[in-house]
């Protein structure tokens, strides 16, 4: 009876660990995470350095985006974006230019904030 058991508990805890190891990795390349509500944006994770933040602001104020989140990851050496959210193409595009016009180690070396 007490296999029985043991299985699913063994089960349990090596999804539970890959899950962790996921997260972990995933924190691992994110170079920054941003909110955007109502235009504002606000730095989650991360750091970003000023002037790149106040032009993806910009961005973000005109329209306004609402409910967006940008995550800028490290990618072959070069800074990926991924937006969550309902972005306008055109808006979509400018975010990737702000972020890409960047060398990476500009936008690693940013202030972090956890």
């Amino acid at each position: 009876m007490e296999a029985t058991l043991l299985v699913p508990v063994v089960l349990v805890l090596v999804l539970a660990a890959l899950g962790a190891l996921y997260v972990a990795a995933r924190r691992a390349v994110t170079i920054a995470e941003l909110d955007i509500e109502r235009g504002a944006v606000r730095v989650v994770r991360g750091g970003i350095a000023p002037p790149i933040l106040a032009d993806l602001r910009d961005v973000a104020r005109r329209p306004p985006l609402d409910g967006v989140r940008v995550r800028i990851l490290r990618s072959s050496g070069r800074a990926a974006v991924e937006l969550v959210g309902d972005v306008p193409a055109e808006q979509a595009q400018r975010i990737r230019n702000v972020v890409g016009r960047v060398p990476l180690a500009r936008l690693v070396n940013a202030p972090r904030r956890r």
